[in-house]
């Protein structure tokens, strides 16, 4: 039996690695902890030892198509610090796929299994991108 005890990383495909680590650094705020030898792998913090790596192979293949966001990765923040992040990437002119929740209009009703307020965008490679207070988790899924 196996019986984790969380996620050390997980990978996301990019075609240029040098563009893709400076999009999660400077749209996502993760912090790259190193390169791998080769440097067609950038390891990236996304706060609290939660790692994810951005790997440039030759292979890889948009996982959405326009405006879909059905294959996604999703970054959470803390509540009071989501108005803060999607005026963010809006401030870097991030074109935004589901328009998120506003802080007045409370959790986003359309997102039923992690309630709270999301925003999705795409990164230069057209791998889909969330952000999300996350507020709860729902009990009905």
């Amino acid at each position: 039996m196996i019986e984790p005890k969380g996620i050390l990383h997980f990978t996301i495909g990019v075609t240029d690695l040098d563009r893709a680590t400076a999009f999660y650094q400077d749209i996502v705020v993760a912090t790259l902890v190193r390169q791998n030898r080769r440097r067609t792998m950038s390891f990236m913090d996304a706060g609290g030892g939660d790692l994810f790596v951005l790997t440039a192979t030759g292979r890889h293949v948009a996982p959405n198509g326009p405006g879909d966001t059905e294959f996604h990765h999703a970054f959470v923040v803390a509540p009071e610090a989501y108005d803060a992040a999607v005026a963010h990437l809006e401030a870097k002119g991030i074109a935004l796929l589901w328009p998120q929740a506003k802080a007045e209009e409370g959790p986003d009703t359309r997102h039923n299994t992690f309630p709270g307020r999301h925003v999705y965008f795409h990164d230069p490679d057209g791998n889909g991108v969330e952000i999300t207070d996350c507020a709860a988790v729902a009990d009905n899924l």
